[in-house]
């Protein structure tokens, strides 16, 4: 035996018969007993998926959510209950946040120039929006992405403080979050580009003083036939907002699905984080 009892940490393991799985073909599973504590375990006790009565599912319910598929669609088409979706989704996003910690930990996402700004989203209601502060490397890796509260604003703010009350501003702790993840993946001489948006100058000074700051002051465009972008600084991050718009069903606009909790959001994002990223997960 290559691996010892995952009860007590003991190596005097015997094999003890087999047990076969339903969800990929009746396969057998060999059984092992311990000769320490006499606690029996199985080769899968050891896995992420274990207990798990369809983990064959993993992989494509992950492609799936960063898709632009909705749960309830999900569930139609593998022809499972929503809740098995649910149960999915949750343990995928976990997974996802573990290895992209695990990588920015092992200095995986070194680049020398970042990318960064704020999308904006809601919970339930339009009357609750959210702030995304999100990160990219120039080689389109997402660094990092956070779901933070901020306050009303606009036409609807005077309705929404009459129907929901206060609502707390936490994009600066949201925006430290992601320039966290930055200072892991920085290296000397790291640049930090951004829009115009004067907070963001006292923001990176406070949270990477070591980071060159670069705001980019938008450039009026003459040619109204010549794409906007072409010579876009940023473009690697409004390429990414774009994408996660087009592949994320709540974050769409104009759309049916909404994100009735941010923590949810939050695991949906991470999960995108592993898609974009390629991360291979223990699924």
């Amino acid at each position: 035996m290559r691996f010892g009892c995952p009860k007590c940490g003991g190596g005097a393991v015997i094999k003890r018969g087999y047990f076969r799985t339903k969800w990929n073909g009746y396969q057998r599973v060999p059984r092992y007993l311990c000769r320490e504590c006499g606690g029996g375990f199985s080769s899968h006790t050891l896995r992420a998926t274990y207990r798990q009565k369809k983990p064959a599912l993993n992989g494509r319910v992950l492609k799936l959510y960063a898709s632009g598929m909705t749960q309830r669609r999900m569930a139609i088409v593998e022809g499972v209950n929503r809740k098995t979706i649910v149960r999915k989704f949750l343990f995928l996003a976990l997974q996802a946040r573990r290895e992209h910690t695990r990588r920015l930990n092992a200095g995986e996402l070194k680049s020398e120039r970042f990318q960064f700004d704020e999308m904006e989203s809601f919970e339930h209601t339009r009357l609750k929006p959210l702030s995304l502060p999100l990160a990219v490397t120039a080689q389109g890796k997402i660094v990092d992405v956070k779901v933070s509260s901020m306050p009303y604003r606009g036409r609807l703010a005077e309705l929404a403080r009459r129907k929901y009350g206060y609502r707390p501003d936490k994009r600066r702790e949201g925006a430290s979050e992601v320039f966290q993840s930055i200072a892991k993946a920085a290296v000397p001489n790291s640049k930090i580009l951004t829009d115009s948006k004067p907070a963001y100058r006292n923001w990176i000074r406070y949270s990477l003083p070591n980071l060159t700051h670069q705001p980019v002051e938008p450039k009026p465009q003459p040619n109204p036939a010549r794409r906007a972008n072409l010579d876009d600084p940023l473009f690697q991050l409004n390429h990414m907002a774009a994408k996660i718009r087009h592949d994320l069903s709540r974050m769409a606009r104009k759309v049916w699905t909404t994100t009735k909790k941010p923590d949810r959001l939050q695991a949906h994002l991470d999960l995108y984080i592993a898609f974009n990223n390629n991360y291979r997960l223990a699924i």
